[in-house]
C-alpha cells in the first residue's frame, strides 16, 4: 500500500516537472530553437484544429444566440404593434362615440319641448316583414308604451312593449307602422300618411295622396302630430319618387328617410312633451234622409246641379 503511494507520488512529480521543463522552454522558445520547433511542430495541428474547432462553436453560439434575440424582438415587435392598434382601435372608438353623444346633447338642449331618457340598443332584428329593436331602458327608467323614440336626424318609431330594464321598438319602416306626415313645404302642407312597405324595407311610402295632391319629389315631411304618439314637426324623410296608383285614382310617393337605420346605436325616448298635439274633432252621427243623400253626393255619376 505504501510502496503503490509512494510510485503515484513519483509520477505526480515526474510529471510537474516534464510540464515545468516543456513550460519553461515554450517561453523560451525563441532561444532554445532545436527544442520547441520539434514542439510547435508536434503542437500545431492540434492548436489548429482546435482553434477551428473553438471557431465553429463560437459562430453556432453566435448564430443560435442571434435566432433567439430575433425571435424575442420578433415577438416583441409584433406585441408592440396589436398593443398600438388596440389603442388606435379603442381611440377612435371613444372618438366615435364621443361625437355621438355631443350630437344627441346638442340635440336635447335644442329642445327643452321635450323630456327625453338616453338608451342604447341591444339587439335589432331588420327583415322582411318586421324592423324592431331592443333598448337597455324599461318600466324602471319610466319608459311606458306609445312613447315616440328620436334621434337627432329625425324620427325612428315608437315604444311597443316594455319590460323592468328593457323594451321593445318598433321602427316606422315596419309594414305594420303608420305615421301621420305633412309636407313641410309652405305653398303645399299636404297631410298625408306614411306606411312600411314590406317589398322594399328602407323605403317607406307615403300612400293614398290625392291625385292633385301638391307633393313633390325632393319636399321634406315631418310629423303631423295626429294620432298622439308623435309630437308634431320632427322629421320623417324626403320624397324620392311619385308614381300613380294603378287605377290613376290616388298617387304613392316613395320617402327617404332621414335617419340612418343600420347605424342606430343610442336612441332618445321623449317621455313627455309640452308640444300641443292636435285635438280630435268630436263629430256627432247625423242621418240624412236618402234623397237628401242622393241630391248632396250624386247618384250613380249624375251631376249636381
Amino acid at each position: 500500500m505504501i510502496q503503490s503511494d509512494r510510485k503515484l507520488l513519483i509520477f505526480v512529480v515526474l510529471g510537474c516537472i516534464i510540464m515545468a521543463l516543456l513550460g519553461f522552454a515554450w517561453k523560451q522558445r525563441t532561444s532554445i530553437p532545436f527544442v520547441t520547433v520539434p514542439l510547435e511542430k508536434i503542437a500545431t495541428p492540434f492548436a489548429y484544429g482546435s482553434a477551428r474547432v473553438l471557431s465553429t462553436i463560437q459562430t453556432g453560439i453566435r448564430i443560435i444566440d442571434n435566432a433567439i434575440l430575433g425571435l424575442i424582438d420578433s415577438d416583441s415587435k409584433d406585441n408592440t404593434i396589436a398593443d398600438l392598434e388596440q389603442k388606435v382601435s379603442n381611440h377612435d372608438e371613444v372618438v366615435a362615440e364621443n361625437i355621438r353623444l355631443r350630437q344627441m346633447l346638442n340635440y336635447k338642449s335644442a329642445h327643452p319641448e321635450f323630456t327625453m331618457t338616453l338608451a342604447g340598443i341591444i339587439t335589432k332584428d331588420f327583415g322582411t316583414w318586421t324592423n324592431t329593436f331592443t333598448i337597455d331602458r324599461g318600466e324602471n327608467d319610466g319608459i311606458k308604451p306609445n312613447m315616440a323614440v328620436v334621434v337627432p336626424s329625425g324620427v325612428v318609431g315608437f315604444v311597443t312593449d316594455v319590460y323592468p330594464n328593457s323594451a321593445r321598438v318598433q321602427t316606422f319602416l315596419d309594414p305594420r307602422s303608420a305615421i301621420g306626415v305633412i309636407v313641410q313645404r309652405p305653398e303645399s302642407r299636404l297631410a298625408g300618411v306614411v306606411k312600411g312597405d314590406g317589398n322594399h324595407p328602407n323605403k317607406p311610402m307615403m300612400v293614398n295622396i290625392a291625385r292633385e295632391g301638391d307633393v313633390l319629389v325632393g319636399d321634406k315631411l315631418i310629423t303631423s302630430g295626429y294620432g298622439g304618439i308623435y309630437p308634431k314637426g320632427l322629421l320623417v324623410g324626403n320624397v324620392l319618387s311619385i308614381e300613380n296608383d294603378i287605377e290613376g285614382f290616388v298617387k304613392n310617393a316613395t320617402i327617404q328617410p332621414t335617419v340612418d337605420f343600420h347605424r342606430l346605436e343610442e336612441v332618445f325616448i321623449i317621455t313627455s312633451s309640452t308640444v300641443q298635439t292636435p285635438d280630435k274633432a268630436q263629430l256627432e252621427p247625423k242621418l240624412v234622409p236618402q234623397t237628401q243623400r242622393d241630391q248632396v253626393q250624386g247618384a250613380k255619376g249624375a251631376v249636381i246641379q
